[in-house]
């Protein structure tokens, strides 16, 4: 027992449970434009940055909390909120679709938060930026 490493959990982490609790409180507004803002990066430094991840995962034994971290990310961008009050005149389904339409963005971000100081600041960088330029107003 004294050899065995204790398995690393990305998902369940005060880091995560405060990045979700944000999202809860985000408007339709800043989700599209975190959508804007990662349909503005190009598809290399996306493709450069997730190469990061995967890395980060064969290296340090981390791909399945990787797998992990995406599920609940994209589990939270397919479901309907009962925290933040719909605008006047939307549906959930609008909603749901607003959401959905981030959700690049937001596994972008949920893997940025979960890996922490182990991604390479230029990688950190492409994952939260559109994360960060659709909050930064509301900070």
């Amino acid at each position: 027992m004294w050899g065995r490493k204790r398995p690393v959990d990305l998902v369940d982490t005060e880091e995560m449970d405060a990045l979700f609790a944000r999202l809860d409180r985000m408007n339709q507004a800043q989700f599209l434009a975190m959508r804007a803002a990662w349909r503005s990066t190009s598809r290399q430094a996306h493709e450069d940055a997730w190469a990061s991840v995967r890395a980060i995962g064969a290296r340090d034994g981390l791909t399945k909390e990787i797998d992990r971290v995406r599920d609940k990310a994209l589990g939270w961008a397919s479901r309907g909120t009962n925290v933040v009050p719909l605008v006047r005149g939307t549906t959930d389904i609008t909603w749901l679709q607003v959401k959905g339409e981030a959700e690049e963005a937001i596994v972008d971000v949920a893997l940025a938060v979960a890996l922490g100081g182990r991604l390479d600041a230029q990688s950190r960088d492409v994952l939260m930026g559109p994360w960060e330029r659709a909050t930064e107003a509301s900070d």
